[in-house]
């Protein structure tokens, strides 16, 4: 039995935004109807939900249209901690995309399924109510074509639309127009060189000569390009890239941003991996394993200072912005803070084409130099003739990876665990090629099994609760400092 003057603990009950006391101060800049010079009807009319109210264009109440209902008070459209909206896009699958070949700055047109991503890409922007009030595209067809598309859908034709050589897709030089999987082939060159170009950030392509089938020094757009920028653009680094990019952006988008304009950028893979680099202050090596997916809007809210907001936790807990869209969880670690919105199931598998091309990269690595040992062995009379030492096939990965762009390549890590699990625990010494290719394919399906999901929906419910948990703990590390400071 209950002691007399003992109380039952009540439930702990959400507390409304409108009741915190940051609401409550927002709240105030709220602009006042005055009864005396308002509206004779009532501006809220009654209707079925909330859903259905800002699904309507205008109401009518007794013969005479009234205003639309309100758009929801939130606190970052009001004063310092207003948010810009920034939103990238990558152009709908090109004819050559689809051929898996180099395109750079050659100019191709979109497939049925890339005017399909463009059109859906639209409707996305119209679905999470994004109103835009500027576009900037490059000048070539398949991100212009995407962004006529993709702004007729959304019902936004008139937005103004800024063309600039500058967002163009980064050059492959000589490669452009040759397959990706048989250029190496084709111009001679060493296949994890090419591999390298694809992936890493500062090394360049083959240079691109005047009499290239698909030299673009004699077309008339880029006629106001000097000497020094056409040589520049013979074959571009993503570091290149940048150098021609971030300038525009930073004089531009950043000036239109804080005019208070809602940008769009319709571009390329390269252009855009680029910008989020930038934005996110991603390093150079972490940016390697990002997807730019086709079609599929990518959001970022910006703050005063034209930093990301982050989505799990500040968007949601400080700005009271509602989340939505796919953030890119296995990321979070180096620090993006974008959010897709789009389908899941495509973001997953653009994602594990990839993963498995830079799976496809590592093998080229370990095979090499598994051949390179072998080859050395031969010639001094030591091994050889596809057989190779453990101990010595182990230190030349082992000092492969002490490159920064190979310490963490998923199947060069594997291998030499696996090899260091033959010379410490079964004392073998020797291994054939053809022993060392079963080990490297075994690698591979076990690591194409345990591929994580990458994207996580902001919507997510346990997410949320996950989230809420973080904030109320920072909230806390926050209250403490004050008061020690204090």
């Amino acid at each position: 039995k209950e002691a007399p003057g003992k109380q039952k603990r009540k439930s702990k009950e959400p507390v409304p935004i409108s009741k915190t006391p940051r609401g409550q101060a927002a709240a105030k800049l709220k602009p006042v109807n005055d009864s005396s010079t308002g509206p004779l009807i009532d501006p809220t009319p009654q209707t079925d939900s909330i859903e259905e109210q800002q699904h309507i264009t205008h109401f009518v109440r007794g013969g005479t249209p009234s205003d639309p209902v309100p758009a929801p008070f939130r606190l970052a459209d009001y004063g310092d901690d207003s948010l810009y909206t920034l939103v990238l896009l990558r152009h709908g699958e090109s004819e050559w995309n689809s051929l898996n070949r180099y395109t750079g700055w050659c100019d191709v047109n979109l497939t049925e399924n890339g005017r399909q991503e463009a059109r859906a890409a639209g409707r996305l922007l119209t679905e999470n109510g994004l109103e835009l009030d500027h576009v900037f595209t490059s000048v070539l067809r398949r991100a212009n074509f995407t962004t006529n598309m993709a702004l007729n859908t959304a019902g936004q034709h008139w937005v103004p639309v800024t063309k600039t050589w500058r967002l163009n897709e980064r050059h492959y030089g000589a490669l452009q127009g040759y397959n990706k999987d048989t250029a190496y082939e084709e111009l001679g060159i060493d296949q994890e060189l090419v591999m390298e170009m694809r992936r890493s950030y500062a090394t360049r392509p083959p240079v691109m000569d005047d009499d290239h089938p698909f030299w673009h020094g004699n077309d008339r757009r880029y006629k106001n390009l000097s000497e020094n920028q056409l040589d520049a653009t013979r074959a571009e680094s993503l570091r290149d890239t940048a150098g021609r990019i971030l300038p525009f952006f930073n004089s531009h988008v950043v000036s239109s941003l804080r005019s208070g304009n809602k940008c769009l950028i319709v571009s390329h893979a390269n252009t855009i991996r680029t910008l989020i680099k930038h934005i996110d202050n991603i390093s150079d090596e972490d940016i390697k394993g990002m997807t730019i997916p086709t079609g599929i809007p990518l959001l970022y809210r910006l703050d005063k200072h034209m930093r990301p907001v982050d989505p799990n936790i500040e968007l949601e807990f400080r700005y009271m912005v509602e989340a939505k869209g796919y953030t890119w969880a296995t990321s979070r670690q180096h620090g993006f803070h974008g959010v897709y919105l789009g389908d899941l199931e495509r973001l997953q598998e653009i994602q594990r084409k990839r993963d498995a091309t830079n799976r496809d990269w590592q093998r080229i690595i370990l095979r090499n130099i598994a051949r390179q040992l072998d080859e050395t062995c031969a010639e001094q009379g030591l091994v050889g003739d596809g057989v190779m030492e453990v101990r010595q096939l182990y230190f030349k990965i082992d000092f492969k990876m002490k490159e920064k762009q190979y310490a963490n390549m998923l199947l060069l890590v594997r291998m030499k665990t696996h090899l260091e699990n033959l010379m410490w625990n079964r004392k073998q010494k020797f291994l054939t090629m053809e022993g060392f290719e079963n080990i490297l394919n075994k690698l591979h399906l076990d690591a194409e099994g345990h591929v994580v999901e990458p994207f996580v929906a902001m919507n997510c419910e346990t997410q949320r609760e996950k989230r809420s948990k973080e904030w109320d703990e920072m909230l806390a590390l926050d209250l403490e400092e004050e008061c020690l400071i204090k």
